[in-house]
C-alpha cells in the first residue's frame, strides 16, 4: 500500500472519531443560556453543526478510501505492519502518560528528572555529561516556573507522608 493512501485513511478515521466524540460530549463543555429567542441562538448550535458536517464528510471520505482494492492489505494488517515504525513514539507517549500521572505522587523534580533521563536513555545518550545537563535543566525549570512565574502544583503525596510543617512547605515549593 502506498504511503499517501495509508496516511489519508488514518487522517479521515481520526477526523471522524474526534468529531463524533466532540459532538456527543458537548454537554460537558458548554452551558445553556436562558434566552427568549429560541434554541437556535444557543452557543453550541454552530459548533455542533460544523462538527456534524465534518463528521459526515470525513465518514463519507473514509468509506471511499477504505474500500478494499485487489491485492492490497487491509486496514488492520497495514496498522500492524506500521507499528514497528512508531515504536519510539508509542514508548515516549507511554512514558509521558506515566510522567503526568506520577507528578502529584512523587513530586515535580523527581518525576521530571526520571522522565528526561528516560528520554535521554532512549536516545542512547545516557552519559555523565547528559545526566548533568538533565539535572541542570530540571533545576532551571524549577527556578523559572516555581520561583519566577510562581506556578504551583498540588501538594505531593510522598512529601506529605515524609515531612511536616516547614520542611513540607519547602519540599512542595521547590521540589
Amino acid at each position: 500500500m502506498e504511503y499517501e493512501n495509508r496516511k489519508s485513511k488514518l487522517f479521515f478515521l481520526v477526523m471522524t472519531l474526534v468529531s463524533c466524540y466532540l459532538m456527543f460530549s458537548y454537554q460537558s463543555h458548554t452551558v445553556d443560556i436562558k434566552r427568549d429567542h429560541g434554541w437556535f441562538t444557543q452557543p453550541y448550535v454552530a459548533p455542533l453543526f460544523g462538527l456534524g458536517l465534518l463528521a459526515f464528510f470525513s465518514f463519507i471520505k473514509l468509506m471511499l478510501v477504505i474500500r478494499p482494492i485487489e491485492g492490497e492489505k487491509g486496514l488492520l494488517d497495514s496498522f500492524v505492519d506500521s507499528l514497528s515504525d512508531y515504536r519510539m513514539v508509542a514508548i515516549t507517549a507511554a512514558l509521558f502518560f506515566a510522567y503526568v500521572n506520577i507528578i502529584t505522587i512523587v513530586g515535580f523534580t523527581i518525576s521530571t528528572t526520571l522522565f528526561v533521563l528516560s528520554i535521554v536513555w532512549l536516545s542512547r545518550l545516557l552519559s555523565p555529561l547528559w545526566v548533568l545537563n538533565t539535572l541542570v535543566a530540571v533545576a532551571l525549570i524549577i527556578l523559572i516556573f516555581r520561583v519566577g512565574v510562581n506556578i504551583w502544583i498540588p501538594d505531593v503525596v510522598l512529601y506529605e507522608k515524609l515531612f511536616s510543617d516547614q520542611p513540607l512547605w519547602f519540599m512542595n515549593k521547590y521540589f
